[in-house]
C-alpha cells in the first residue's frame, strides 16, 4: 500500500480483499510453511502458477455467504478479530473514564440491537428535524458546517497533512467529495451494468426516505433529485487515474485565494466551528486538490435551490448513520453496500459489525491493548533483519542499474538509505480521555468520536510534523508506503502467519512478509513515488533522460496489465493500477535476492520436493490466493488502485527470468512473458 498524503490511507489498500469468515472455515498450513496439499499437480506451472500453486484450494473453500471475498488472508484476520473480541469481552470493574472502558462501553452499545430496534430513528429525529427548518442558503450553511464538525456533511473532504513540497509543513488539504457510489464513473457510465447499478442506488435512497415517514411518491421524487445532485458534483471531479499523478492535486492557495474561489461558501464560519480559525493555520497556504471541483461547487450553491440541499444533507446524515439505526434503515444499508456492490448474501455476526464500530472510534486504542498480549518482540527483530537482507538487495539492484544515470542513481540511492523502518505499533500512544463514552446510544457514541477524532486531526494544523504517528493501528493486517515521510510501516497484525512465522524457512518468509517489505519499499520508486525526494518533498530529482528510459518500462507494464480481462466486458486498468504493479513486480524481485543474502552459508536442500526458489515463489502465490463474488470483483477493478489478486501473481511472475528458472519455464509458456516485452524496472 502507498500513502502519498493522509486520504490514501481511504483510496489504497495493500490487500485487495475483504477481511473475511470465520476461522473454522480457515484453509490449513503445514508445520513447514506451503500448504502443499493446495498445490493443483494437474496443472502446468509454466501454464497458470496461479491455479497450480492454489488450484485445490480454490476449489475446495466456497465463499459464506456473510462475505464477498473468502482469501488466503483469512487466517490472520479472523485470529485478530477474535482476540479484539476477547479483549473487548471482559469486564475487571473497569475505571471509569479508562480506555478499557471507553472500548467496552462502544463495543456494548453496538451489541445492543435490542436496544437499537426501541429507538428506531429516534437518534436522528433532532439532526432531521433542524435540516427541516432550513429556511435560506444561510441556514444550509450553517448547518452543513455543523455536519461537517461532526465528521459528515459530504461534498468535500478535509484533513491536515504534510505540504507535498514542503513536507515540514502540515496544512490544509481540501479534496472532491460527497457521492454516496464509490466513484464518479458510477453516475456517468451509460453500460448495462452502470445503468443497473444506478436504479439500485436511486431505489436504495427512496426507501430510507419511506423509513423516515415519506409517503413512496415522495421519497421517489427526492431520490431523483438527489441522484441529480450527485451527479453534478460527479461531473466535475476529476477521474482516478487522473488523481495519480502527484502534480495533478497539487494546487497550493493562500487563505484569501480560496475564500474568491468560492465566495458563497460560509469558510469563516466552517473554521470557528472545527477551531481551526486562526489565520496563522493558514499562512503557509492550503493544499486544493481539485480547483475546478470547488469552483463548480461554489456555483452550486448559487443556482440549486434550498430544497434540493436540504434533500441532500438529510441524505447523507441517512446513509451515514443507517447502518447504526433499527433493521429498516440498516438492512438497506446492507443490501446495497454489501449487496448490489459486494455480492454479500448474509449480514456478519453482530460482535464482527461491533469491533468495526469500535476501531472506527478508537481504533489505536484498541491496538494497544491489542498489542500488549498479542504481539511477540521477536518478531520485530526478525522482520528488522529481512528489511535489511532486502534493503541491501535493493542497493545492489540500483547501483547495478544499466539504464539508470550516475546522477539519478546517487539521489536514488540516497533516498533508499534515508528509510525510515517502523514495526509493531506506534511509541506514542493517542490521549483519549477526552472522547465522551457511555452506554447510553450507539449512534451518539459514534457521533462524539467522530466529532471528537474530526478536532484532533485538524488540530495539527501548522504544528510540526509527528514522525512518530501511525497511518494504520497496530491490529491491522495491512502495511504501507508514505511519500510524504519516506517511511515504511509494517503494523504487528501482518507480522504473523502466513506472512512471517519464526518456525518455517527462510524462502516461506521472504516470500510471504518479505514480498511485503519489498512493494513498500519499491512504493518509493514508483512511476508516483519515484517524484517524490528522500526527505519527502514533492520535486523533480530525475535527469530527463533517466525519467523518459522509466516511462518507457513503465509504458510495457501498463500495456501488459491493460491486457488482463476480469469479465467479458471488463478488464484491468493498467494506467489505475501502475503504482501497485510497479511494487509488486520490484518487491517480488528484490524479496528475491534479499533471499539469496539471507540463504549465504546455509542449507539448500529441498524440502517437500520443493528448492527455495520454489517455495519462495509458492509461498507469494499461496498468500494472494482467494475467490471473490463478481459483483464485488467488478467494484474493485472499478475503483482499486490494485489489482485482481490473480493477476498480482501472474503479473509479476511472468516477467521474472528467476521464476522461469525455478520451474525450468521456456520461451512460448503463458508464464513466460516474451523477451522483447518482459520488463524489469528495479
Amino acid at each position: 500500500m502507498k500513502l502519498i498524503n493522509t486520504l490514501f490511507i481511504l483510496l489504497c489498500l495493500f490487500v485487495m480483499a475483504d477481511i473475511l469468515p470465520a476461522q473454522e472455515h480457515s484453509p490449513r498450513y503445514s508445520n513447514r510453511g506451503i500448504t502443499v496439499e493446495d498445490i493443483d499437480l494437474t496443472i502446468d506451472p509454466n501454464v497458470d502458477f496461479y491455479r497450480y500453486s492454489s488450484g485445490n484450494w480454490l476449489k475446495n473453500n466456497p465463499i459464506p455467504p456473510e462475505y464477498s471475498s473468502w482469501s488466503n488472508w483469512t487466517k490472520i484476520a479472523v485470529d485478530n478479530e477474535k482476540a479484539l473480541k476477547e479483549i473487548l469481552e471482559r469486564d475487571p470493574r473497569l475505571s471509569s473514564n479508562s480506555n478499557a472502558q471507553k472500548l467496552a462501553d462502544l463495543y456494548y452499545t453496538a451489541l445492543d440491537t435490542q436496544k437499537i430496534e426501541a429507538d428506531g430513528m429516534n437518534p436522528v429525529k433532532n439532526d432531521l428535524a433542524r435540516i427541516d427548518a432550513i429556511s435560506t442558503k444561510a441556514d444550509v450553511m450553517n448547518v452543513f458546517t455543523d455536519m461537517k464538525k461532526a465528521g459528515t456533511g459530504g461534498l468535500f473532504s478535509m484533513w491536515a497533512g504534510q505540504d507535498d513540497r514542503n513536507s515540514e509543513n502540515v496544512i490544509l488539504q481540501l479534496y472532491q467529495s460527497g457521492l454516496g457510489m464509490p466513484d464518479r464513473d458510477y453516475y456517468l457510465k451509460d453500460d448495462a451494468k452502470s445503468v443497473e447499478l444506478r436504479e439500485k442506488y436511486r431505489k436504495f435512497i427512496e426507501n430510507m426516505f419511506v423509513n423516515t415517514g415519506q409517503d413512496r411518491i415522495s421519497a421517489s421524487e427526492i431520490s431523483n433529485r438527489v441522484l441529480a445532485l450527485e451527479t453534478r458534483l460527479a461531473k466535475a471531479m476529476m477521474s482516478r487515474v487522473e488523481m495519480r499523478q502527484a502534480e495533478a492535486t497539487y494546487h497550493l492557495m493562500s487563505l484569501d485565494e480560496v475564500k474568491a474561489m468560492m465566495p458563497d461558501f460560509a469558510w469563516d464560519m466552517l473554521f470557528e466551528k472545527l477551531e481551526i480559525s486562526d489565520k496563522s493555520n493558514f499562512e503557509k497556504g492550503i493544499n486544493v486538490g481539485q480547483p475546478e471541483f470547488f469552483k463548480e461547487l461554489n456555483r452550486m450553491f448559487g443556482d440549486t435551490d434550498t430544497d434540493a440541499w436540504k434533500n441532500y444533507l438529510k441524505w447523507v446524515l441517512l446513509r451515514n448513520a443507517g447502518n447504526k439505526l433499527s433493521k429498516p434503515f440498516a438492512d438497506e444499508v446492507f443490501a446495497f453496500y454489501s449487496g448490489a456492490l459486494s455480492g454479500i448474501e448474509k449480514k456478519m455476526d453482530r460482535w464482527r459489525v461491533s469491533i468495526d464500530f469500535v476501531e472506527d472510534a478508537m481504533g489505536e486504542a484498541l491496538g494497544q491493548m491489542f498489542v500488549a498480549e498479542k504481539f511477540k518482540p521477536e518478531a520485530k527483530q526478525r522482520a528488522l533483519e529481512m528489511v535489511g537482507y532486502i534493503k541491501d538487495a535493493f542497493r545492489d539492484r540500483l547501483m547495478q542499474n544499466e539504464w539508470m544515470s550516475e546522477e539519478t542513481k546517487k539521489k536514488a540511492l540516497d533516498k533508499l538509505s534515508a528509510f525510515v523502518v517502523k514495526i509493531g505499533y506506534t511509541d506514542k500512544w493517542r490521549d483519549f480521555s477526552g472522547l465522551e463514552i457511555d452506554r447510553s446510544s450507539l449512534y451518539e457514541n459514534m457521533k462524539r468520536a467522530s466529532e471528537f477524532n474530526t478536532r484532533y486531526y485538524l488540530s495539527k494544523i501548522n504544528k510540526p510534523v509527528d514522525r512518530t504517528e501511525w497511518w494504520m493501528f497496530p491490529q491491522t493486517v495491512n502495511a504501507y508506503y508514505s511519500s510524504s515521510k519516506n517511511e515504511i510501516v509494517f503494523p504487528a497484525g501482518i507480522l504473523q502467519p502466513p506472512f512471517y512465522d519464526p518456525d518455517v524457512d527462510d524462502a516461506v518468509n521472504f516470500g510471504g512478509i518479505g514480498m511485503v517489505i519489498g512493494h513498500e519499499m519499491t512504493h518509493g520508486f514508483d512511476d508516483q513515488g519515484r517524484k517524490y525526494d528522500a526527505y519527502g518533498n514533492l520535486t523533480d530529482w530525475w535527469t530527463e533522460v533517466d525519467a523518459e528510459r522509466f516511462k518507457e518500462r513503465a509504458d510495457k507494464l501498463v500495456e501488459q496489465y491493460d491486457g488482463y480481462k476480469v469479465f467479458d466486458d471488463l478488464n484491468v486498468n493498467g494506467e489505475l493500477t501502475l503504482g501497485e504493479n510497479i511494487a509488486d513486480l520490484g518487491g517480488l524481485i528484490i524479496a528475491y535476492y534479499g533471499l539469496q543474502k539471507a540463504l549465504e552459508g546455509k542449507d539448500r536442500s529441498p524440502i517437500d520436493g520443493f528448492t527455495p526458489e520454489q517455495r519462495f515463489f509458492l509461498s507469494h502465490s499461496q498468500i494472494w490466493r482467494g475467490n471473490m463474488r463478481p459483483e464485488r470483483l467488478r467494484t474493485l477493478v472499478q475503483t482499486d488502485p490494485h489489482s485482481p489478486n490473480e493477476f498480482r501473481v501472474i503479473g509479476p511472475l511472468s516477467n521474472m527470468e528467476e521464476f522461469m528458472n525455478a520451474f525450468g519455464g521456456k520461451q512460448g509458456d503463458p508464464m513466460v512473458r516474451p523477451e522483447g516485452k518482459r520488463v524489469v524496472i528495479w
